[in-house]
């Protein structure tokens, strides 16, 4: 049976023990609070403290404080549980810090946590200088001293060593603001953003990933002070923006600065030049680095500026165009010492050309580790199910083991039957010509354009059905038999609401978008180019139409024959219109989603 004391010296060597890959573990564990503020009490108003834990309450961040906690000569095991049970730390730097044992202490516990668990660590200087707690000068190395006088030199040694480690650690000092609310604000910001960007357990249980994590950290040598820029190389599938974000979400908390800038492929106009685009990618930097939408900057000097003497974490994902690099990473000189700059590309030429050395190539993961990322999508677990064994196989080494590959075709057999598997593999084995991935894209798209398109020729053949029901009733109305009124009525409208669902489906499925042209009602467009059709499609206009159509005739035999006279329309031809438009169109239609916008088309 251990008492209080061995518990303690059982947990500190196990936590010298641990590996440093326990960290993928922290993140996973459930946290008692989110933030842990390690100060010195008289240093800090109470004000000041109340401030900060409602800020940090107001965005959703618990914080322990020791401050009602009876101090001694060493910290309790409840202030050590509560360090180790804590998603972050804040340590308060003030000058009297280093005059309390205790402080030091938690100190030293929380960068054990933070180098042996993954603990998020960030520190606020309040009133002291970051190079007099470095140097241990000045009143915070007078208070030091004094501390260490009745010391060991084991003792003195750690805190001397925490104390500068710390200094490392980026973080806000009170002398560069004017009030001290707005300040508060900023630390509470901070904390927020930095619990948000650790890496979470959709990244952790991701097959592979700690491998890749592992050889990125390799490379980037984060303990190197000159600024560095790595890049991601593979294939589009493989995984690249997924190892990114998970080191994003891994480093964010040892940087002052960090901007995960995603698509840049994508995310501009083609037709700028090259001055404006750098100026644009800049701006976009910026914006999403300082979180402050609608960032401008007028010259290309700015960014070097202002991130000079910044220690950042930049990601920049799927850049093409040599101009993006040349835009945001012209030189690693536009960043402060410490600066990462991660490139991820499927063009390595492209590094090469800017001058990049290290290079992260992506490989396919093995055989059991496909099987798996495939599994977990088929199945929601890590093998696959009874009698799809074989099949599952099959299929993982026909998606040539890329990551996107198995996780979009597994997701499309989840929960289907084994015919549907087998017709799946039928079709990945006979596009065996194409490259792998749009290979496995194209079979995922016809598959899921298969079954969405029977659900809609169902929808439209029973829309038709209820439109011929609606003019027959209509027909049979009369005086005598008012009822076939109200029943057309009734089955014009739902042939109405219907259409208006289907399109409103269609819509949301394309990502249409409202725009104004030449004619005052708004006109409905996929973002497909070269699909500018009113409402999406043939089909759906005539359904609309046509249903209205009927709606207004069923309307007027309604209103004639409650009047007690015969409606004044003989034949309905709505139902014929929309027949002759549906067959038509069946000739003539482009599809909703031209194969321009599919991640394999070519002209990509």
């Amino acid at each position: 049976i251990f008492c209080i004391s061995d518990l303690e010296i059982f947990s500190l060597l196990y936590l010298n023990l641990m590996p440093s890959s326990s960290s993928s573990s922290f993140s996973s564990r459930t946290w008692r609070y989110r933030v842990f503020a390690s100060f010195h009490v008289e240093d800090l108003s109470m004000s000041f403290l109340s401030h900060l834990q409602k800020q940090l309450n107001e965005n959703g961040n618990s914080m322990f404080s020791d401050q009602v906690t009876e101090r001694g000569q060493s910290i309790s095991p409840e202030i050590r549980r509560a360090i180790r049970e804590s998603r972050i730390s804040i340590v308060m730097l003030s000058k009297n810090y280093a005059s309390s044992s205790w402080c030091l202490d938690e100190l030293v516990e929380i960068l054990k946590c933070k180098e042996h668990l993954g603990q998020i660590v960030t520190t606020f200087f309040y009133g002291v200088d970051s190079s007099d707690v470095r140097k241990q000068t000045g009143e915070f190395g007078i208070a030091f001293k004094e501390t260490c006088e009745t010391k060991t030199e084991e003792k003195r040694r750690k805190w001397s060593q925490a104390l500068k480690g710390l200094v490392n650690i980026a973080g806000e000092h009170s002398l560069n603001w004017d009030k001290e609310a707005d300040m508060i604000t900023k630390i509470a910001k901070e904390v927020a953003n930095k619990l948000n960007a650790t890496i979470s357990k959709d990244f952790e249980d991701m097959v592979g990933i700690e491998a890749h994590l592992q050889n990125m950290k390799y490379l980037l040598r984060l303990q190197k002070d000159k600024p560095m820029i790595v890049g991601i190389f593979g294939p589009a599938g493989i995984g690249k923006t997924t190892i990114a974000r998970a080191l994003h979400s891994r480093l964010s908390s040892s940087f002052q600065l960090t901007c995960f800038m995603e698509n840049i492929s994508g995310s501009y106009d083609s037709g700028l030049d090259e001055h404006g685009l750098k100026l644009y990618l800049q701006e976009k930097l910026l914006s999403k680095t300082f979180d402050m939408n609608g960032m401008g900057i007028y010259h290309l000097g700015t960014m070097q500026e202002i991130l000079c003497n910044k220690k950042v974490l930049i990601i920049l994902d799927d850049v093409d165009d040599l101009k993006q690099l040349e835009a945001l990473a012209g030189e690693t000189t536009w960043f402060g010492p410490g600066s990462r700059i991660v490139v991820t590309t499927k063009n390595q030429e492209l590094l090469q050309q800017h001058g990049i050395d290290k290079i992260y190539r992506v490989g396919v993961p093995s055989d059991e580790e496909a099987l798996k990322i495939f599994c977990r999508n088929a199945f929601k677990q890590s093998y696959p199910d009874s009698g799809f064994e074989k099949l599952a196989k099959r299929v993982t080494e026909l998606c040539s083991k890329l990551p996107l590959g198995l996780r979009v075709v597994g997701s499309s057999l989840h929960g289907k039957k084994e015919e549907d598997w087998e017709e799946v593999t039928r079709r990945l084995e006979a596009n065996h010509d194409h490259r792998e991935i749009e290979k496995v894209l194209r079979v995922r798209y016809e598959t899921s354009k298969s079954w969405r398109s029977t659900g809609m020729a169902f929808l439209v053949v029973i829309n038709l059905l209820i439109e011929i029901a609606s003019a027959v009733s209509e027909q049979l109305s009369s005086v005598h038999k008012p009822y076939f009124a109200r029943i057309s009525l009734v089955m014009s409208l739902l042939s109405v609401v219907l259409s208006i669902l289907d399109l409103t489906y269609k819509i949301r499925a394309g990502k249409a978008r409202f725009r104004w042209k030449w004619m005052p009602i708004p006109w409905f467009y996929y973002p497909a180019r070269d699909y500018n059709r009113i409402f999406g499609s043939s089909t759906d206009t005539a359904l609309l139409f046509c249903g209205v159509g009927q709606l207004i005739v069923s309307t007027i035999t309604c209103v004639f024959i409650q009047n007690g006279q015969d409606g004044p329309i003989n034949v309905s031809v709505w139902p014929l219109l929309f027949a002759i438009v549906m067959v038509i169109s069946k000739f003539m239609e482009k599809p909703a989603i031209s194969e321009e916008a599919l991640p394999f088309s070519k002209t990509q």
